[in-house]
């Protein structure tokens, strides 16, 4: 406020006196509603925040329905196939029972999208029926003891191949909406943000302007001191929150990806490994049972084709060895370790030299996945970034802890280059974090680098 002289309190004009007063409560009415609004903005976030993930669990749980359907049609292929190449009842029964399973299913994927996508579930279901009704078709003429004919095969694949195009088109459907949803929450976190942002500077507004209504310097400076010691305290409670927010959803995120990683190696260890060893047996049977001399034109492709599928199969236990180290779950850690480091010994050339306890560490399973993990991402960014020669590897084990320690002589590089891509990095400190260990990493460009991990028992 301006200067002005000094006045006794008998002559100061009670309009003042009753101005201030009314300013007050004003001041206080405007401070409330802000606060209401920043409690209404809150609201308004977590709200989204929680209609987005309910939202993307319903979605991920109609796609689960629509695997179902698909899987069990395979089974059911599968199961006529094998009943037409053996006429074993075993099969006939499984595709029985498959087809109960199939309409259950069908009816469900109905249920989940009778308020949207109809016209694509209606021609799905039409789809599942028609394919449905040929193989029963083919199942009835194989009873019959009619010769098997090409064509039922090849319009039963085709089928499948329309349902298949139908089914991704769903999921590509359902993923849409997900990231929809998702961009739409995000949109809203981020107005709720600007939202609080606004009205905390405004509150904050507000109560210097109050305060500096009663030219009082001392009660105006203990006031502010006060103020900003609440707002730290709770923007430390906010960021201690947020933090805590941040690890706990980085955790379930690397949880949820190891489970999608098992969960994709299993499939492809059940569905893809028993279509590729039917195959195989498919074209032995189909060797065996040509006369000798059409058995003599087609040696050279039968031989190509079961060498094609041998690879196939070795592809899938390679992937399916990197989704889910198997070595890891059923020999333990040092003997995944050992596998994975002559791999990485032959694949790239690069001398490493291994340190390695001979018992197995009694550890948590999460605890030697993290190991695992952070292992392969190690060897990731060697191969990709250090060009090395050398790679040592040590795991030493105490009582109360582990200790692995991975070094080499690369190019190395600057910790505090803005510039630089620390996604690896970063998911090898969530993963020591989570566990409430240690991580130390000492590098310079071309110095090499240096990262040793300390996990607790």
């Amino acid at each position: 406020m301006p200067n002005t002289p000094s006045l006794a309190p008998s002559r100061v004009p009670s309009s003042w006196h009753d101005g201030l007063r009314v300013s007050t409560h004003l001041y206080l009415a405007v401070g409330m509603a802000l606060l209401i609004g920043m409690l209404v903005a809150s609201y308004m976030q977590a709200s989204t925040g929680l209609e987005a993930l309910k939202q993307f669990g319903i979605s991920s749980q109609h796609a689960d329905h629509l695997d179902r359907v698909h899987t069990l049609f395979i089974e059911r292929q599968s199961a006529t196939r094998g009943y037409a190449l053996t006429r074993e009842p075993a099969y006939l029964a499984s595709y029985r029972e498959t087809a109960t399973k199939i309409q259950d299913s069908l009816k469900i994927v109905r249920q989940d999208h009778q308020n949207h996508l109809q016209t694509e579930t209606a021609e799905l279901i039409l789809q599942a029926q028609a394919m449905a009704a040929h193989m029963d078709v083919v199942v009835a003429r194989i009873e019959r003891g009619e010769p098997l004919e090409k064509a039922w095969f090849d319009q039963g694949a085709l089928e499948m191949e329309a349902y298949k195009r139908q089914h991704n088109a769903m999921k590509a459907a359902l993923l849409t909406e997900n990231l929809e949803n998702v961009r739409q929450s995000m949109k809203g976190f981020e107005n709720a943000r600007i939202s609080m942002l606004l009205l905390a500077v405004a509150s904050l507004l507000l109560l210097v302007v109050a305060i500096s209504q009663k030219q009082q310097q001392q009660e105006l400076l203990e006031k502010i001191q006060h103020m900003l010691a609440a707002e730290n305290e709770r923007l430390e409670r906010d960021v201690r929150h947020r933090t805590e927010e941040l690890t706990s959803l980085a955790t379930y995120l690397t949880e949820v990806r190891e489970t999608e990683k098992q969960n994709l190696a299993r499939e492809l260890h059940d569905e893809l490994g028993a279509l590729l060893t039917a195959a195989k047996l498919d074209a032995d049977w189909i060797e065996r049972t040509l006369p000798p001399e059409s058995r003599t034109l087609v040696a050279q492709r039968m031989a190509r084709l079961r060498q094609s599928l041998i690879g196939g199969i070795t592809l899938k236990r390679r992937i399916t060895s990197g989704l889910r180290p198997a070595l890891l779950y059923d020999l333990g850690l040092i003997e995944a370790l050992k596998a994975l480091i002559e791999e990485f010994r032959q694949i790239e050339g690069i001398e490493v030299k291994a340190d390695l306890p001979e018992a197995e560490p009694e550890f948590s399973e999460a605890c030697l996945l993290s190991l695992f993990r952070i292992v392969q991402e190690a060897f990731t960014n060697i191969r990709k970034y250090a060009q090395a020669r050398h790679v040592d590897v040590s795991l030493r084990v105490t009582p109360t802890t582990i200790e692995l320690t991975i070094e080499d002589d690369g190019v190395g590089f600057d910790l505090d280059s803005p510039k630089l891509a620390r996604h690896g990095l970063a998911g090898i400190k969530h993963r020591v974090f989570t566990h409430g260990g240690q991580l130390d990493i000492r590098t310079a460009p071309g110095t090499g680098v240096m990262l040793r991990a300390i996990l607790p028992a």
